[in-house]
């Protein structure tokens, strides 16, 4: 009877060894264990209840990541969608830009041309017309070879030197004097003074008049002629000027070459001293 007993005993330890070996290794998944003849092994319940739902909190937080990694992704897809339409139309913007500066561009130039074609138009007719400043534009531009229209400055010259060459010219003028004035007690000075306040188409009438008064030293009329050269803006009235000096002088030459003339009376001015 004893012997049976201890057989039992042996029996259970033995068995609760087995059991005990199975709850090492599955330990983690038992929440309870009964043990024939030993009673109940209960696992730590609430660790098992708090390790499910940190998974769960885990899986919670992984889903709505990943929805907002997705809303992320699709919200730079549309960015770079835009990006490349904005960048499209900026380089359309571009091209339109740089078409119209081009087109500007050719405008202005075109315009200079023509602007510039017209300004010496305008210049060649007012010194056909009897405007000095414009005669002596035309004889710079004449003398500058790298200006475009430097021929057809040389051509108009041409042409406006032979109008006035002074070989055919008005002699003989009535001077409308004021009532009373007796013209030839006027000295050269107060001539001079009424020859500048004259109007233009009076003064180769003037010049005529100042011309032949001998009473006047030659010289003194001759500088008189070399100022109208130099400083008046009629070009008739520099014609007729040019025409009294080189009867004075002997110099022959058209009477528009006012550089020349001026230059030669500034070497043989004081051979006319005595006369």
């Amino acid at each position: 009877m004893t012997q049976e007993k201890g057989r039992t005993a042996v029996i259970s330890i033995c068995s609760l060894a087995v059991f005990a070996g199975v709850v090492l290794i599955i330990k983690d998944r038992i929440t309870e264990l009964t043990v024939p003849g030993i009673g109940t092994i209960r696992a730590a319940t609430a660790q098992v209840i708090t390790d499910a739902k940190t998974i769960a909190d885990l899986r919670d937080r992984v889903e709505n990541q990943s929805a907002t990694v997705d809303l992320v992704a699709k919200q730079a897809s549309s960015a770079k969608a835009l990006s490349e339409a904005v960048e499209e139309q900026n380089s359309r913007a571009r091209q339109k830009l740089d078409t119209l500066d081009k087109a500007i561009e050719d405008a202005a130039a075109t315009l200079a041309h023509v602007k510039s074609e017209a300004d010496f138009i305008q210049t060649v007719e007012a010194a056909q017309n009897d405007d000095r400043n414009a005669f002596d534009k035309l004889e710079k531009l004449a003398e500058d070879k790298n200006n475009q229209y430097s021929s057809s400055a040389v051509r108009a010259l041409y042409i406006i030197l032979k109008s006035h060459s002074g070989n055919i010219y008005d002699s003989g003028f009535t001077i409308p004097w004021k009532d009373g004035l007796d013209p030839s007690r006027l000295s050269l000075l107060d001539l001079t003074k009424v020859y500048k306040s004259a109007p233009i188409f009076i003064k180769p009438g003037l010049l005529e008049y100042i011309w032949k008064r001998t009473d006047t030293p030659k010289m003194s009329r001759l500088d008189f002629m070399v100022d109208v050269l130099k400083n008046d803006g009629s070009l008739t009235a520099v014609e007729y000027a040019g025409i009294y000096f080189k009867q004075g002088t002997g110099l022959n030459v058209n009477p528009l070459q006012v550089e020349y003339i001026a230059d030669w009376w500034g070497h043989h001015r004081q051979e006319f001293a005595s006369r």
